[in-house]
């Protein structure tokens, strides 16, 4: 019975929330500036990423396949349904500069989505921190004690490297930041159009490796040079983790902040996002009075919680998960080299499947990038089980967390504070297998196939085999807007 009368609660409910909120009653989302799948002008890659292959044990981490005929041909064995060597290092080395290639690398796509030939300006925005006593030391909040001299700290990085591109129509194109590009097509070759259709100069790589940062790329006037008011571009990244015992592939849509038609104003080297003379963004007119919204006022992300044990329906894949968030201020100025605001506060409001609340907060200076478990606690695993967003404290699998930067004081003006986020999460994908008699001996894999990032996600008698994670992507939603809006200061 008291099923039923649930049911007739809820179905009058319904009946009298429809009636309520007809389409003449119907409430309009507030609108955001940007977007992760229309064309725009300014287009916004968070997460650009690189590293070095390593020497690690006296192999190197990334190898090269090895072709093989037998077993005497490789250190680990032949695969002979391949003709490769089994996936283990096989290269000797004694110091990282002896192993080749980049151990993870980020392939950008950009696609002028026009009729028309498009130039842009990109800017690398390099946030490695470097040690305060050893300027060429690359450095983070979690291994500075190790790598810096004593006594150093470790110093947040924000350089930019610009250089420009031009997109012949619908041309898409795509590089490796580790290498770059030396010659584009049609650079010698110009082709027919007025003006003609042409690429000028070249790609260049990152300006050091390891390199953590973004890439930030400005539509152009192709003849003028000066910002466009055209939505021509969209973009993609993969971030590509190519060690041996690690192959990975995490890709992501770019951000796009779209250009409002005839609004670009002088000085041709400020671009304004959202506010009183925006450039950038769109018209909201369902609040009142109507504005011009830029970047998101709120951000929301559904997630699992930090150790959350997925697994699928027959209980044969089991493993944990964990998420990074990276998050980059809308507002930029690269003629100083700087964010305009270096102190951003960044509130959390976290809520787990029974409804219940909980707010941590965290400071943004030009780029962060953090495990969601770091936030509220210090750096590295150790304080994850008291972490907010540990599945043990929730009590449930997944959740969701809303974010939202704290405006500045200048409300009349361009003090938004807005940020830009990417949410990646990691996912175990070592094989727990069972531990090799005495002597030594290949793992054989266990009856089911538990997945494993160390050897205690195992039961007793087995160990992870591959230990790594794999990586993904998770949904971000953009929400509303805020009278102050942002600006981007370019190089001219």
């Amino acid at each position: 019975m008291s099923t039923k009368m649930g049911f007739w609660r809820w179905a009058l409910a319904s009946v009298a929330i429809l009636i309520a909120t007809g389409p003449a009653g119907a409430r309009v989302i507030d609108p955001t500036g940007v977007s992760t799948t229309d064309p725009a002008a300014i287009t916004v890659f968070p997460r650009i990423k690189v590293d070095l292959n390593t020497c690690i044990g006296g192999t190197c981490s990334l190898t090269p396949d090895v072709s093989c005929t037998g077993n005497s041909d490789c250190a680990g064995g032949c695969d002979t349904g391949t003709g490769f060597c089994n996936l283990v290092p096989t290269v000797a080395c004694t110091a990282d500069a002896d192993c080749p290639g980049a151990a993870v690398d980020t392939i950008v796509q950009l696609t002028n989505t026009s009729e028309f030939l498009t130039k842009v300006v990109c800017n690398y925005v390099n946030t490695n921190g470097h040690c305060s006593n050893s300027p060429t030391t690359i450095c983070t909040d979690e291994n500075f004690r190790t790598v810096c001299p004593r006594g150093g700290l470790c110093v947040p990085g924000w350089v930019e490297n610009d250089f420009h591109l031009t997109l012949t129509k619908r041309q898409p194109i795509s590089w490796s930041v580790n290498t770059g590009v030396s010659g584009l097509p049609l650079n010698d070759r110009p082709g027919q159009g007025n003006p003609p259709q042409f690429n000028s100069g070249s790609i260049p790589p990152v300006s050091e490796v390891p390199f953590t940062g973004e890439l930030i790329c400005v539509e152009e006037d192709v003849t003028t040079e000066l910002p466009s008011d055209r939505n021509d571009f969209k973009g993609e990244a993969t971030i590509v983790t190519a060690e041996r015992a690690n192959i990975d592939a995490g890709k992501y849509n770019a951000i796009g902040i779209k250009a409002i038609e005839g609004r670009q104003m002088e000085p041709f080297t400020v671009l304004n996002i959202g506010g009183p003379d925006a450039e950038y963004g769109v018209f909201n007119d369902t609040v009142d009075p109507p504005r011009f919204a830029g970047c998101p006022n709120v951000i929301t992300l559904d997630h699992f919680f930090d150790g959350a044990n997925v697994f699928t329906h027959d209980f044969d894949v089991e493993g944990e998960v964990h998420s990074v968030l990276t998050l980059v201020p809308c507002e930029n100025n690269f003629l100083l080299q700087a964010p305009a605001n270096i102190n951003i506060t960044v509130q959390f409001l976290v809520f787990n499947e029974f409804e219940q609340r909980f707010s941590t907060s965290t400071k943004v200076n030009c780029y962060k990038e953090v495990r969601l478990s770091d936030i509220d606690t210090g750096p590295g695993p150790e304080g994850d089980a008291f972490s907010i967003f540990s599945v043990g404290v929730q009590g449930t699998v997944t959740g969701m967390t809303r974010l939202r930067s704290v405006p500045g004081p200048n409300v009349d003006g361009y003090d938004g504070r807005t940020i830009l986020p990417l949410l990646t999460e990691y996912w175990d994908a070592g094989i727990c297998a069972a531990a090799p008699a005495t002597g030594g001996g290949a793992l054989q894999p266990i009856a089911s196939t538990l997945l494993c990032s160390d050897d205690d996600e195992c039961p007793p008698g087995s160990e992870c085999s591959n230990p790594h994670f794999q990586s993904t992507e998770a949904n971000v939603q953009f929400q509303g807007s805020r009278i102050q809006g942002d600006r981007m200061t370019l190089v001219p």
